[in-house]
């Protein structure tokens, strides 16, 4: 009878044991298994398809539920970074896609439930992200191509017009300044008080002339002087070789886009003696012309001659570096042009004659860029019969230009160029920008990275340099 109660115990025991033995191991089990129960109940990217038109591009990634996300933009805002959370997917890479403003699209994951999405775009697009139910999907819209238009007053008379383009030759992003000049008086603005003083920021010059706005002006040399056929309240301020377009303010208060060719010559002793230049520096054989524009002296070295005139006479003789009277001017001349001056004495009689074409010589003040861009209302560009080197006639850079409206308002618009947000324009294309602000005539100015719009003291734009480039002239915006 003990024996039998003995084996009764001992077998309850060991049931005992194997059922404490089996929940542990139940236990033990349901431990190993828990995360991956977790990650399989929980999001998990199934599929990333496309939906590409010429216009937009969206990124669909399918879940199995609704996912937890965040939206970065890197590198100027042309990387797009989408960061998932508590997402799995057996997903190795995003599919493959060749469009139009789209380098590549990566797929990472970190972890067992970390994703990342990488879109990396040839420049700052406008994107929107959202999500959708039923089935639960993340999508990602990336507009390729649209356009934008904000316009902002920044004093009765004149407006700041900001516009952004993306099409499949990338995004440009430019700005407009439309004048009123019946409010405001446009003038062309050395960069110092004088050119020999050198060139100037933009902001700087802005700040001298008490301008409210400003754009660059026209061609110049690193020294200052300007390229480019300008007179400036009847004195020459700088000439050209070429016939070039130039802005004549005439007479009767209108501005004519008009080709200008400088032609000076100096009469002395009955000899004619033709100019090679103005207010630049002087080189070999020359004859160049300085007047007070360029500054108080001519800064020039001793191998020449120059002749002070003053009311039409020789006021001295002097072998380098004269000193501009007010007024007057100072004929410098070198190597073999010295010889038609070799007998001029003191006191003789010297006349100065100058002109800039039939077109624009009675105009006080004249602005020599170039090449024409638009004429009543079409696109006109005369780059090659204007002599343009290649990479300006064909090239896509920064731009500034002026355009004319119909009613007599000025547009002064500066495009953005060789940067993520904007890459630039062609000559034609910035004649198209000017009559799509509503310009009839145009014509270039300066560009590359000497494009700039200075408003109210700030800098609008973004110069392709990374900053301001000093320059030599500026066309100011002031108030009547």
């Amino acid at each position: 009878m003990m024996k039998k109660i003995f084996l009764l115990f001992m077998t309850a025991l060991l049931l005992a044991g194997q059922s404490a033995a089996g929940e542990a191991a139940a236990k033990q089990a349901a431990a190993v298994s828990a995360p991956a129960a977790r990650v399989q109940a929980g999001t998990r990217l199934t599929n990333i398809r496309y939906g590409n038109s010429a216009a937009k591009l969206r990124i669909v990634l399918d879940m199995t539920n609704e996912p937890e996300y965040t939206l970065v933009r890197e590198s100027n805002d042309t990387r797009l970074v989408i960061n998932m959370s508590g997402i799995a997917t057996s997903l190795k890479e995003a599919p493959a896609i060749s469009t139009a403003g789209i380098r590549d699209i990566i797929l990472g994951a970190y972890g067992s439930d970390t994703l990342q999405l990488i879109v990396d775009m040839d420049a700052a697009l406008s994107v929107k992200a959202y999500t959708l139910k039923n089935p639960h999907r993340l999508v990602i819209d990336i507009q390729k191509e649209y356009e934008q238009e904000s316009s902002q007053v920044i004093s009765p008379g004149l407006n700041l017009i900001k516009y952004v383009r993306a099409d499949s030759r990338g995004m440009l992003t430019a700005y407009a300044l439309e004048a009123d000049r019946s409010r405001f008086e446009l003038e062309l603005a050395l960069a110092g008080d004088s050119i020999s003083a050198g060139r100037r920021s933009l902001k700087r010059i802005a700040q001298d002339n008490h301008a409210v706005a400003a754009v660059n002006g026209g061609y110049f040399s690193l020294d200052g002087s300007l390229i480019g056929n300008t007179r400036i309240n009847g004195q020459t301020a700088g000439t050209t070789y070429y016939q070039r377009t130039s802005l004549g303010f005439m007479p009767d208060g209108t501005l004519k886009l008009a080709p200008s060719e400088y032609y000076g010559e100096v009469d002395i002793n009955g000899q004619k003696v033709y100019l090679s230049g103005v207010n630049c520096p002087r080189g070999e054989n020359a004859v160049i012309l300085y007047n007070s524009l360029f500054g108080s002296y001519t800064g020039t070295n001793e191998f020449g001659m120059e002749y002070v005139i003053q009311d039409g006479r020789v006021l001295a003789v002097n072998q380098a570096n004269s000193f501009i009277p007010a007024g007057g001017q100072v004929i410098s001349v070198h190597g073999t042009a010295r010889d038609a001056f070799a007998g001029v004495r003191l006191g003789d009689r010297v006349t100065v004659g100058e002109n800039f074409g039939g077109e624009l010589d009675a105009a006080a003040n004249i602005i020599g860029a170039g090449p024409e861009l638009l004429r009543n209302g079409q696109v006109h560009v005369t780059a090659v019969q204007e002599q343009f080197p290649a990479d300006i006639i064909r090239g896509r850079a920064p731009r500034t230009a002026l355009g004319i409206k119909a009613d007599g308002r000025v547009l002064l618009l500066v495009v953005d160029g060789r940067q993520s947000h904007s890459i630039g324009a062609t000559l034609t294309e910035t004649a198209q920008l000017l009559q799509k602000f509503g310009a009839v005539d145009g014509f270039n100015l300066d560009g590359g990275g000497s494009s700039e719009m200075v408003v109210q003291g700030q800098l609008v734009n973004s110069p392709s340099d990374g900053g301001e480039r000093p320059v030599g002239s500026a066309i100011v915006a002031l108030k009547k």
